[in-house]
């Protein structure tokens, strides 16, 4: 497909969310929000990991293997026994931006808050907003089934010290606005680097090697590097 051709899709799909959320008597505006939220979650890729194929979008239940056992992705539909129905869009943002959970927990890194810390505050509103919309599930979560030691979250804190870096993307003012803009969602909302950096023993990652690429234990494949080389 060509680029003008993939333009083209992309704005009518864009036009097709706005007039539909204007039908159901949205304005323009809350419609184009609506739509550019939409974006920011398939940008975000939540859908991917909060989805176990075959059942339904975002009622978690996805079972991932790593070298330290099984994790199961959370319940992030709007279901407020089981999913995030009860949350605010301050517990949903302190999540995305500090890696804890509602109770203050410490997640896993499977969740790329180490991508997620650099969206903007706007951003991830949007992307609380759109889940808020999506079919409610009531799906309770599975507990992770990780090996000793690593069902001790309180290692992460050791793990957070050596690989974790709170705080949202800066830009570069060296640089084009484009380039800004790439970057935002290449190391924001896209966590490229975490499927397309080498991943150590402690699943931790290097930005010495950034998008060098490697084989990722999760999912036992192998990422091609998406450096300049």
């Amino acid at each position: 497909m060509t680029l003008p051709s993939l333009l083209r899709r992309r704005s009518a799909r864009w036009l097709a969310l706005c007039l539909a959320a204007v039908a159901l008597g949205a304005s323009a505006q809350e419609a184009s929000v609506v739509a550019r939220a939409e974006y920011l979650a398939r940008a975000s890729d939540c859908i991917a990991c909060h989805s176990k194929p075959g059942d339904r979008p975002f009622a978690g239940g996805r079972p991932m293997a790593t070298p330290f056992g099984t994790l199961y992705s959370p319940n992030i539909s709007p279901d407020r026994d089981t999913g995030i129905g009860a949350w605010t869009a301050d517990e949903f943002y302190t999540m995305m931006h500090t890696g804890r959970s509602r109770s203050g927990q410490l997640l896993y890194p499977a969740m790329p808050f180490t991508a997620y810390t650099k969206m903007t505050r706007a951003d991830v509103d949007a992307i609380y907003a759109y889940l808020k919309t999506v079919p409610a599930v009531r799906q309770p979560n599975r507990p992770h089934a990780l090996r000793f030691p690593y069902n001790d979250r309180k290692l992460l804190i050791g793990w957070r010290a050596l690989y974790f870096s709170e705080g949202e993307f800066q830009p570069n003012p060296a640089k084009s606005a484009e380039w800004n803009r790439g970057a935002y969602l290449a190391e924001g909302p896209g966590h490229c680097s975490m499927c397309h950096t080498p991943i150590n023993a402690l699943g931790g990652s290097s930005s010495s090697a950034a998008y060098e690429g490697g084989l990722i234990p999760m999912q036992d494949w192998y990422a091609p590097s998406l450096t300049s080389n």
